[in-house]
């Protein structure tokens, strides 16, 4: 990933004593917003000790005890920031309550988001060590447009400091109701004025219908080949110079709410000289058909909210793809009942051709059975939802129609790095399920088997990706970003 060039940097380290702040850091990092390069060395993990860092630093205050990171990062200058802890064990780890924009992944990493997030629960020292946590800070690929006319005007009308766009990342460290630590680095975008401006290549989404900061997932030549390059942008992001193809692949995908996944797999923009524009022109949202039939009355409300339901998450976590079904209540015709029957049939021919059933779309059948879904193996149009499931139950189901299928490796991910029960393909997870990765985003839409493609829902590229297999071509599945 890339990262604004450093102009000048300062860096302040204040040390004092009182009740009410025993050590603070404020860090301050300015750049200029015309370049990008690699993130400088000195600004990676910037190391925050757990608790006070002087004796007696809060006089009055609770012995030692659990403490609470109030943490803040500014979406200015800012995506968000890594956190890993050094010190702590996996049951420490496990024991941390983590409130806001932010996940424990299963590495023990701490993906933190823009805004307030709160983590409580950590000891003040582990086998007599004081735990430390590191930061590293993402910084934003490249400021949007109206940020960088902002600076422009504001250099304009004064000097350098009056041009300043800044952004920080605030960590208040509090012990009871006492805070006992604080850090803050600060990031700012400054005109470079004195230096002449290079030309770049640029990305840049039309039709972006909620103007969110969207996901693009570059692979491209700079040198070396990279793979599955993150960046975001609302419209418009500075690349440096992505150089021709040459033996690399050269692709790029965007995840955005309410527009359609653009995957364009044979990108040829690129020249070995700066200043190429690529244009990504999003399309609507995949309104997708669905037939509903309700073979067991008390289930027909549950399955208008467990479809309210898929299209929240299966649109803010960045698919592109939402759901129109067509609700039939067959509950009193002993016929439909008889023949839907209460689970997977071992032949789909009798059903697929009967009045119960809707070629080339999605059929999602509510029966009176004791289980909780399943997509059928022998006929993936077909899924079944019974009376012990819950809100995750049927974007699970779809998730398996939709490429991540069943298979050898079973296309859940129960024990697969990266993963949690809060994700939507964790079989026997809670209600709760609420997360599509970047990964799993991809094979929805461009897995050749998924019937995303197959029903003719979606006109774009495929690729075979199997569920759990990473490749050049398929992105690792646990590749995330957090939704904006």
């Amino acid at each position: 990933m890339r990262y604004l060039n450093t102009l000048a940097v300062s860096a302040l380290l204040m040390l004092g004593s009182s009740a009410a702040r025993a050590v603070h850091w404020d860090l301050m990092y300015r750049f200029c917003p015309e370049e990008l390069v690699q993130v400088p060395r000195f600004i990676e993990d910037i190391p925050i000790p757990v608790g006070c860092e002087v004796v007696d630093c809060c006089p009055g205050c609770p012995g030692p005890g659990i403490l609470e990171w109030r943490i803040n990062i500014d979406k200015t200058m800012l995506q968000g920031a890594m956190l890993r802890f050094e010190g702590l064990t996996q049951q420490n780890l496990a024991q941390l309550k983590i409130k806001g924009n932010a996940k424990l992944t299963e590495k023990g990493d701490i993906i933190l988001g823009t805004g307030e997030i709160s983590i409580s629960g950590l000891p003040v020292e582990v086998d007599g060590r004081v735990p430390v946590g590191f930061i590293n800070p993402q910084i934003v690929n490249s400021l949007d447009a109206d940020t960088q006319q902002a600076s422009q005007d504001k250099a304009a009308a004064g000097g350098r400091n009056e041009a300043d766009i800044s952004g920080a990342i605030q960590v208040v460290q509090y012990l009871g109701h006492f805070p006992v630590n604080s850090f803050r680095s600060r990031f700012a975008a400054i005109p470079c004025r004195g230096r002449p401006t290079l030309p770049q290549d640029r990305l840049v989404l039309n039709s972006n219908t909620s103007a969110d900061s969207a996901i693009a997932m570059l692979d491209h030549r700079t040198g070396g080949c990279n793979n599955d390059q993150i960046t975001r942008t609302a419209g418009t992001a500075n690349m440096g110079n992505i150089l021709s193809k040459g033996a690399c692949r050269s692709t790029v995908s965007v995840f955005s709410d309410d527009n359609a996944m653009s995957y364009q797999p044979n990108v040829t923009t690129w020249t070995d000289s700066p200043g190429d524009t690529h244009t990504v022109n999003l399309q609507p949202v995949i309104t997708v058909p669905v037939s509903v039939w309700v073979a067991n009355n008390a289930q027909l409300v549950i399955a208008q909210n467990d479809f309210a339901n898929a299209n929240l998450l299966y649109n803010q976590n960045n698919t592109g793809i939402q759901f129109n079904p067509t609700f039939n209540n067959v509950s009193a015709n002993a016929a439909a009942v008889t023949m839907i029957g209460t689970g997977c049939p071992a032949t789909a021919a009798p059903l697929q051709g009967s009045a119960w059933y809707t070629a080339s779309r999605l059929n999602i059948y509510y029966v009176n059975s004791a289980f909780t879904g399943v997509n059928c193996g022998v006929d993936r149009n077909m899924n079944f939802i019974g009376t012990t499931a819950n809100l995750g139950s049927l974007p699970h189901e779809i998730g398996h129609a939709y490429g991540l299928r069943p298979s050898a490796s079973n296309g859940h991910t129960n024990g697969v790095a990266g993963f949690g029960n809060n994700n939507i393909m964790w079989g026997g997870g809670p209600g709760t399920r609420n997360h599509f990765s970047v990964g799993q985003a991809f094979r929805l839409n461009t897995d050749t088997t998924s019937m995303l493609n197959a029903n003719g829902n979606r006109a774009g590229p495929t690729e075979t990706c199997l569920p759990n297999v990473s490749s050049a071509i398929c992105p690792v599945l646990d590749l995330d970003s957090l939704p904006h």
